[in-house]
């Protein structure tokens, strides 16, 4: 009766244990479940943060050009200021030359030698002064005509 009572405790015992093993290969398992989960979700993570540091890189970078196209555009406005500017001085000047030359014209010619008066001398040297001047505001003129070109096309790509 006793050998009976060991065996029955042993196969108690045996169900018993046949029991924990089966309930660790479970806790096994869903340990393994939960690392792979908590893996993924780690490379999820890095995936993300991943492309938040990419968007703040191009954010950076468009507000890089925003600020770029900024400048070049007040350039552009200084450039197109200094052509207004100088086209002005260029008409002013250009009349200023054809009222000289005018007055010139209206001068008498005296029959003598090519003796010019005092006044018509200095009405000469003036507009032959006025000239180079207006030769050189109009090379200038080209030359800030031509920035403000490579400017606008530099702002445009």
């Amino acid at each position: 009766a006793a050998e009976a009572g060991l065996r029955a405790e042993a196969a108690a015992l045996a169900r018993r244990l046949q029991e924990l093993e089966r309930r660790h290969e479970k806790t096994c398992e869903e340990v393994f479940r939960v690392q792979r989960q908590a893996l993924f979700m780690k490379s999820e993570r890095q995936a993300a943060e991943d492309r938040l540091g990419a968007a703040q890189k191009q954010l950076e970078q468009a507000q890089d050009e925003a600020r770029r196209l900024r400048e070049l555009h007040g350039h552009a406005e200084d450039a197109a200021r200094l052509v207004r500017d100088r086209d002005r001085k260029i008409t002013e000047l250009s009349k200023e030359v054809f009222r000289l030359k005018e007055a010139l014209n209206a001068l008498p010619e005296s029959g003598g030698p090519p003796q010019s008066p005092p006044n018509t001398a200095a009405l000469q040297a003036r507009i032959r002064a006025l000239e180079e001047k207006l030769e050189e505001t109009e090379t200038r003129h080209s030359k800030v005509v031509t920035l403000y070109r490579s400017h606008l096309l530099y702002a445009v790509q």
